[in-house]
């Protein structure tokens, strides 16, 4: 595929998928051992769910990306946890791609150059209201974010331009490579008034100021999956096109359908699996 082509946005609905007996032990062996040894160690069943579609998920965009074989696809993580490709590539050519996961959805994002994700569900923090929880939030945004965040007149939309707001942060920072250590104080955004985009629609306008100094080299897409999912996707300039690319809904027998087994399915999987606790219910956040 050309450089032009190395662009992917894809979002799969983990909520629809009710793993069977064959289908974990077939999809567990889909992805690396050690992956799938770390997948194994969750407490919750649920985490484990949206573990393993996002392991598959990257498995399946690079493979669609590169026209490659899934035992040929060779992932590391970096020191701070990130997933990267270890495959040469030809020279001049990069896959950068970056995940998230939150409420039902599991994201992915895909570039030639650096790339970050960020989903969240557009939802009531439990336990708390709504100030309650901005209270506890205060010091992650700037006075001006604050502002824009408490403008609509209901805490509802004002949840959502919370939400909206710490996507665009996360995006960045896993754009940017330097993780969750960076003070997201510093960054400030400007952001995009057509808000909220009708579902499919991207809207680009939202700016970034970092230290007070205008970060022109990046771009924002911002979207929404459905009326409950808020995505938003940090690129870097040079990659910017004519029009953003808008998320593409998968389910998991879609993704699963190029992932030959790299080792032989065991049906003690689904055992491990149906021991770890039903968390269906349970926020992340």
């Amino acid at each position: 595929k050309s450089m032009v082509d190395l662009c992917l946005r894809w979002a799969v609905n983990c909520a629809i998928w009710t793993p069977t007996r064959l289908e974990w032990p077939r999809a567990m062996a889909s992805i690396q051992l050690e992956e799938a040894e770390r997948i194994r160690g969750f407490m919750f069943s649920r985490d484990a769910k949206l573990a393993l579609v996002g392991r598959m998920l990257i498995r399946a965009a690079l493979i669609h990306l590169l026209g490659v074989p899934n035992n040929e696809i060779h992932l590391g993580r970096t020191d701070k946890g990130k997933p990267y490709l270890l495959n040469a590539l030809p020279a001049g050519t990069s896959v950068h791609f970056n995940i998230s996961h939150h409420g039902k959805y599991v994201v992915l994002a895909a570039e030639s150059t650096p790339v970050g994700v960020d989903v969240m569900e557009l939802v009531r923090p439990r336990g708390k209201g709504a100030q309650e929880f901005f209270h506890t939030m205060r010091r992650q945004f700037t006075e001006g974010e604050w502002r824009a965040i408490r403008a609509p007149c209901t805490e509802e939309r004002q949840l959502a331009q919370f939400y909206r707001h710490w996507c665009l942060k996360e995006s960045y920072i896993k754009a940017d490579g330097t993780g969750l250590s960076y003070g997201l104080e510093k960054l400030h955004f400007e952001i995009d008034p057509t808000w909220p985009p009708s579902i499919g629609n991207v809207i680009t306008g939202s700016q970034l100021f970092i230290n007070g100094v205008h970060a022109a080299e990046w771009q924002f897409e911002e979207s929404l999956i459905d009326s409950e999912h808020c995505v938003a996707v940090t690129t870097h300039l040079s990659t910017q096109r004519s029009h953003p690319a808008s998320f593409v809904e998968r389910t998991v027998p879609q993704i699963l359908l190029p992932l030959s087994p790299l080792r032989d399915p065991q049906e003690w999987e689904w055992d491990r699996f149906s021991t770890q606790i039903d968390n269906t219910q349970r926020s992340l956040i």
